[in-house]
């Protein structure tokens, strides 16, 4: 059922891009904040018991929903969990966004398509970034691909990887602690920090990324030059990211760097051989976007092909 269900729903992410309007998370930052007023002069409550008490509700109500529903027909519960796997995978997809990119960037000779692939690129890589978009296209195509690269983790694969594991519960349970996660680092760069809680959801998610993180990265390898990728994971240098976060005084550019992230960029990079291979000019910026694509595209192919492969051996329900 989790195969099929990965699939209507990755169906579903391509057919009907109307979806992602009702996939709005938005709401996450405001019951963040709401939550956190309600708790913040209780010391005690900051930090792990804020974060606990912020994704219990909606962890429950998911998990209440599915059990009733699994006594009443199997049929409505196999709805729900496609229901909010999609609604997890949202709202944008970053791959189609990045098509759209490379599309309004090739006709240049339009102002109004420039604008256009300047807003459609910082659609794309404000969840990465707070920092303004880069003058110069190399520099602009880099973020792109950076980003996409990190992306493709933490809005797919990690959350096929925990709905795998844990059901409509595990992919909630990932997409809420990102979405938690950016809402932290939003407050802390308008110096409007809330330190403690900051720290929680980094390490919350450094546990829940550690292992499809690194599955991603060897996804990466295998789809793209094996033996690049092989050397620069070996040249990978370890930074013990879950306890850096307990010193308050770290800068905000490694709040926003996790290690998870550093190692998904080190291994697509080099599995794409880009810094072997800069781009000179437009259109082979444009190509090495096009790659990252093929790239991705290949890894969540293996990844539903792995799925399949444990659901037939029956390792997988």
């Amino acid at each position: 059922m989790s195969l099929l269900a990965i699939l209507i729903s990755l169906i579903l992410e391509k057919l009907l891009p109307p979806l992602h309007r009702l996939r709005s998370l938005a709401w996450i930052e405001s019951y963040h904040q709401w939550m956190c007023a309600k708790l913040g002069c209780r010391k005690r409550w900051q930090g792990i018991p804020c974060l606990l008490s912020i994704i219990f509700l909606p962890l429950i109500a998911i998990a209440v929903i599915q059990y009733f529903l699994n006594d009443l027909l199997v049929f409505f519960s196999f709805v729900f969990s496609i229901l909010v796997l999609t609604y997890c995978l949202g709202p944008k997809d970053k791959r189609q966004l990045a098509q759209e990119y490379l599309v309004a960037e090739e006709r240049e000779e339009s102002d109004n398509a420039n604008t256009k692939a300047k807003a459609i690129l910082q659609d794309i890589v404000s969840c990465t970034t707070s920092a303004p978009l880069p003058d110069s296209k190399s520099a602009r195509a880099r973020a792109l691909i950076d980003c996409l690269l990190i992306q493709t983790h933490e809005q797919l694969l990690a959350i096929l990887f925990w709905f795998v594991i844990l059901g409509p519960m595990g992919a909630a349970l990932y997409r809420l602690t990102v979405e938690l996660q950016q809402a932290g680092q939003r407050l802390d760069a308008t110096e409007n920090r809330d330190t403690e809680f900051l720290s929680a959801v980094t390490r919350l998610h450094y546990v829940l990324a550690w292992i499809p993180s690194r599955l991603t990265a060897l996804s990466y390898a295998v789809m793209g030059s094996f033996v690049h990728a092989l050397h620069a994971w070996n040249n990978t240098p370890h930074t013990d990211t879950i306890n850096s976060y307990a010193d308050t005084d770290n800068s905000s550019a490694s709040r926003n760097n996790p290690e998870s992230h550093h190692l998904l960029l080190h291994i697509g990079q080099a599995s794409l051989q880009i810094d072997n291979h800069p781009p000179q000019d437009t259109a082979q910026h444009n190509d090495a976007i096009r790659e990252t694509l093929e790239l991705c595209g290949r890894s969540i192919v293996a990844w539903v092909t792995i799925v399949a492969l444990m659901t037939m051996a029956g390792w997988a329900s």
